[in-house]
């Protein structure tokens, strides 16, 4: 497998965390992808020819990809801000499921036949074509900002963006189908792949005890940190690549 990760330009950098492009040069491979707090539009090529094209919605649980040889997977990871001003959507309907979208959405496919770096700057200049058009709310800038902080509490979130918890938690499950707390949760999870990754299986973070640490593991990857580190024939993607798909 071939992985490239690329972080986006400041001036859309509030609603992309990256893009990342996937080759499977070698036969067909399952893997299995965790929640990382995100959602993403993804371009399937085949022999450059583009042919697919979905938005996929919030995870809070595992799900299966099978990638099929001689296929690339060219995707844009965005942030929460983006469902209300690049997408202008509740994602809300999409979470652990898809949204299948038409080929010409974005004019993608005058993105076939170019370079990774190339789509990354046409992409790129459409985000930030729509977003130049919008009054981004500063509130809910601070907020879907502070929320990818690891550690952070509902309590500590409402303090510094100085909303109610009632109405954080109304705005995350009308938005984006989940509550503030298993948002939070998500994040925390994640930011601690990188330690299992090293082999550290124990919690180095907020969690209130080992047990703790492995049940918040289990809950939301349905494995074990010790069966995570294993990683038997790569079937974590998350847990190949030295960056997360």
């Amino acid at each position: 497998m071939e992985y490239i990760e690329r972080t986006p330009a400041n001036e859309i950098s509030s609603f992309v965390k990256c893009f990342w492009e996937y080759k499977n040069n070698n036969s067909d491979i399952q893997h299995t992808i965790f929640p990382n707090g995100h959602f993403e539009l993804f371009m399937i090529f085949h022999q450059q020819d583009l042919v697919n094209v979905f938005l996929s919605g919030l995870r809070s649980k595992p799900f299966d990809v099978e990638v099929p040889k001689d296929v690339v997977v060219s995707a844009i990871r965005f942030k929460l801000l983006a469902a209300e001003y690049v997408f202008d959507i509740e994602i809300n309907s999409l979470l652990d499921t898809i949204m299948p979208l038409d080929l010409s959405y974005w004019n993608l496919k005058e993105l076939e036949y170019l370079s990774f770096e190339d789509r990354i700057l046409k992409i790129s200049y459409h985000i930030y074509e729509i977003i130049s058009n919008k009054e981004v709310d500063p509130d809910k800038l601070l907020l879907l900002g502070t929320v990818y902080k690891p550690d952070m509490t509902v309590k500590e979130v409402a303090d510094i963006v100085q909303w109610d918890r009632r109405k954080i938690n109304r705005y995350f499950n009308a938005q984006f189908g989940l509550s503030l707390k298993t948002f939070l949760n998500i994040v925390r999870l994640r930011s601690a792949f990188e330690s299992v990754k090293e082999g550290l299986l124990y919690p180095e973070r907020d969690y209130y005890d080992q047990s703790h640490y492995i049940k918040e593991f289990k809950k939301y990857t349905g494995k074990s940190p010790k069966q995570l580190s294993k990683n038997e024939d790569d079937r974590f993607l998350q847990f190949s690549l030295k960056k997360e798909p």
